[in-house]
């Protein structure tokens, strides 16, 4: 591509000012000094950023969605660091008016975890600095764009004084001060205009024992979708972090009352330890959910949030921010920096801006379809594979809208999800009787947890969802095949989780028998025997030799159970030391 003339090309000594040191700025600045180093290019790359990232704390809550790690390790050559990790995040629960599905990916998917934002952004600007960027912490106020007979450069005003330019690096989020000087100064150069619509959002983090969030919540992210339950909210989450859960709303016109009646809802009130909404902290932020206009221009270019190209729901700020830093310091290296050298930048992102008009139809159909369609939606996940995997991805950002959207429309879902909706207009019928040859055993899916959490449930009269949440995404990616569920018709009445290793409890290399459930419903059915026939059939056709499992002594009826089942008293006992 051409440019607007040969000067607008990075060279040796020119000055490149980046305005912000979250993710968008610190990954522009590391990934300019590493490029231009490769390419013999002395660069002087200033980062100017007024938060103190050892004091300030940023308003956001801290989730690190897929696919970051590639985008570390491929676009700016580092590894995330295991000491910033708070969780790993093995799904969400998702509720809706008078519905709720717990969504796990399947073993392929890479992981989102949990950070402290502040600590991840101090991360990547040490970083750049570590490679020779000079970091000024100073806010900026004021920006120039000259071009005239005499001069073409940048100026920028800042708290500690001025400094001249080559290029001007918007990553500066949605501050309203540099959002109205950045839109003043580019006038003349390009027309830099904001986001023309915002969510605002809502943060409280409540501190509270791992133990408790461990039960409570796993390793799970609590996801709500209740416009209809109060209106204003577009959705809410709750998000377990190390030592803290922290809990958003997020709407177009809301105030911290509103969280204040989020917290007080029933669905998020058996989540959360009793609070005294006097005293919590309240943090506010703001995202954008449309795309900014004219974000690249005759001597800069924005990046972030500025550019409005995230993600709805699932915005992936942190992921956008990371991605168009990378893009837009590319642009510079191989293009330059004029107005129609940063065609190519926008070009680079084409898939965030793509993305934004279906993304824009899933969000209004959730906002005005809450109590019909999502709900219906939810329910038909629940038996079919590919609406789950749909909503999956669109909770967990594990995919764009698009792909999403496009996939979709097959006319078995589609016919299933009429059936649905017909059914749920319908009387509830009395129930039928219950035939064997309607049971069938097949894996079980990640779309089945749910159902396993209802068996568990009618078994021991308890809640142990966060228990369960975690036990069962480990072992579907530990060892699938050996996890099967039985099921009459499209309901899920049975399960049995296995599992072979090696060596534990100096046993050797063996299958492992840990947990089996049937729905009390279905008892006396054989539905445990067909279960563990097709576990036992699993294993020996991985030529494993013998099986455990383990009981309680005591409990006669168990171990006769499983004594019906071909299991004998082994040769290893368990002791137990009662501790004080």
């Amino acid at each position: 591509m051409k440019f607007d003339n040969q000067e607008l090309v990075l060279k040796d000594g020119h000055r490149v000012a980046i305005i912000g040191g979250g993710p968008g700025g610190s990954s522009c600045a590391i990934k300019l000094l590493r490029e231009s180093k490769k390419r013999g290019l002395h660069l002087e790359v200033l980062v100017l950023e007024g938060k103190d990232f050892d004091f300030h704390y940023n308003q956001c809550v801290g989730v690190l969605s897929p696919p970051i790690e590639r985008l570390l390790k491929d676009g700016l050559e580092i590894e995330l660091p295991e000491n910033l990790i708070n969780r790993k995040i093995f799904g969400y629960r998702l509720h809706s008016y008078n519905n709720h599905i717990l969504l796990v990916g399947s073993n392929g998917h890479e992981p989102t975890y949990t950070i402290r934002r502040i600590e991840f952004d101090r991360f990547l600007l040490e970083t750049a600095a570590s490679l020779g960027a000079k970091i000024i912490r100073c806010r900026v106020d004021h920006v120039e764009f000259l071009k005239n007979s005499h001069h073409d450069e940048v100026r920028i005003y800042h708290e500690g004084g001025f400094l001249k330019a080559d290029i001007a690096v918007g990553a500066f989020g949605l501050d309203e001060t540099m959002l109205l000087a950045w839109e003043k100064a580019t006038k003349n150069a390009g027309g830099y205009q904001r986001p023309r619509k915002v969510l605002t959002s809502f943060i409280t983090k409540i501190p509270i024992e791992e133990t408790y969030l461990d039960r409570k919540l796993g390793s799970m992210i609590c996801a709500f979708l209740l416009p209809t339950t109060i209106p204003g909210i577009e959705f809410g989450a709750i998000t377990p972090k190390k030592g803290e859960m922290i809990v958003n709303v997020a709407g177009e016109k809301i105030s911290s009352i509103h969280l204040d009646a989020f917290l007080s809802q029933p669905e998020v009130k058996k989540y959360l330890p009793e609070l005294d909404l006097d005293k919590i902290e309240i943090f506010r932020g703001h995202f954008p959910t449309a795309p900014a206009k004219n974000v690249y221009g005759h001597r800069y270019v924005t990046i972030g949030d500025a550019t409005g190209w995230v993600r709805p729901f699932k915005g992936k700020g942190i992921n956008t921010a990371i991605f168009t830093g990378i893009q837009a310091a590319e642009t510079m290296l191989k293009f330059g920096i004029s107005g129609e050298a940063f065609k190519n930048y926008e070009m680079s992102c084409k898939a965030l801006l793509d993305d934004y008009l279906y993304g824009a139809f899933v969000r209004h159909l959730c906002k005005f379809g809450s109590r019909l369609f999502l709900p219906l939606f939810i329910e038909l996940a629940k038996v079919d594979p590919l609406a789950y995997e749909a909503l999956f991805n669109s909770v967990s950002g594990h995919d764009s809208y698009k792909n999403i959207l496009h996939h979709l429309p097959k006319w078995s879902l589609i016919q299933k999800f009429f059936t649905a909706f017909i059914k749920s207009k319908l009387p509830i019928k009395k129930s039928r009787s219950i035939k064997m040859e309607n049971i069938k055993v097949r894996q079980l899916l990640p779309s089945d947890i749910n159902s396993v959490i209802e068996i568990d449930k009618k078994i021991t009269e308890k809640q142990n969802e966060g228990y369960w949440e975690a036990k069962l995404a480990n072992y579907l990616s530990r060892e699938p095949g050996a996890c099967f569920a039985a099921l009459d018709g499209d309901r899920v009445i049975g399960f049995v989780l296995g599992d072979i290793r090696g060596w534990e409890y100096a046993v050797p290399f063996s299958g492992w028998l840990e947990v089996i459930g049937v729905d009390p419903e279905y008892r006396g059915l054989q539905v445990g025997k067909l279960l563990i026939d097709t576990l036992f059939a699993y294993f020996q056709s991985k030529e494993v030799k013998a099986v455990h499992t383990m009981v309680n002594w005591n409990e006669g009826d168990l171990v006769d159970y499983f004594r019906a089942h071909g299991f004998e008293r082994g040769e290893y006992i368990n002791l137990t030391k009662k501790l004080d």
